[in-house]
Parts: C-alpha cells; sequence; structure tokens
C-alpha cells in the first residue's frame, strides 16, 4: 500500500513537471521571450521567435545562413541541408503541440522554402 502511495505521488511529480515544461514554453512562443540554451534553432532563433515582422534585422538573412550552408555550397549540400531542416520543422512535427508551435514552424519552413527555391533559381542559372 506504502510502495504504490510513493508510486503515485512519483508519477504526478513527474506530470506536473512536465505540465510546467509545456506551459513556459508556451507563455515563450506567445510572448516572443527567450531564456535558456539556444536549441536546435542556433543563435538566430533568440531574434527569429518574435518574427520577421517584429524584427527588420532578421528579414534580410540570406539563403545560405537560412539553410545553414556555407556559400560555395555544392547542390547536394544545399539539398542535403534543406531536406535535414524539412525534417525538424515541418508544421506537422509539431501539430499535437499546440497552434503556437505549428504558427512558428510555418514561419520557418516558409523562409525555408524561400531560400531553397533562391538557391536553386541560382544554381540553374
Amino acid at each position: 500500500m506504502l510502495q504504490r502511495l510513493g508510486l503515485v505521488i512519483f508519477v504526478g511529480w513527474i506530470v506536473a513537471f512536465l505540465l510546467r515544461a509545456v506551459m513556459k514554453a508556451a507563455q515563450r512562443a506567445r510572448t516572443g521571450t527567450y531564456t535558456g540554451s539556444p536549441g536546435p534553432w542556433g543563435q538566430d532563433q533568440r531574434n527569429q521567435e518574435q518574427g520577421p515582422r517584429d524584427n527588420p534585422s532578421q528579414r534580410h538573412r540570406s539563403p545560405h545562413e537560412v539553410l545553414g550552408v556555407h556559400p560555395g555550397a555544392s547542390q547536394e549540400e544545399i539539398s542535403a541541408a534543406y531536406r535535414r531542416l524539412v525534417q525538424q520543422y515541418h508544421p506537422d512535427k509539431v501539430a499535437d503541440l499546440g497552434p503556437e508551435f505549428r504558427e512558428l514552424a510555418e514561419q520557418r519552413m516558409k523562409e525555408i522554402n524561400a531560400a531553397y527555391q533562391s538557391l536553386k533559381r541560382h544554381a540553374s542559372s
């Protein structure tokens, strides 16, 4: 009986911890504040969370910066970087996390797609 009570308390603590973490992430997404490590989007994501409309300095990132490739990258490197980013930031990957995360993923995917199309056009001309 005492072991079950301890297990229930432990599981309850874990659930509460996870809920707090999700609520904090949702709050950060709504307010555009950032506290913590850069995460998978890197250093530029700190300002990108606010969106390109709110931060004009982020509006003019080069396509190479967006895809994370060097300016002399081959078409294979560009395609590989594009596929990696699509797997990571596709809106369907975060659909269950809520509308805020889906909106951020959609913005990021628009940026990634535009950068890829730009580099593809440049390579073919």
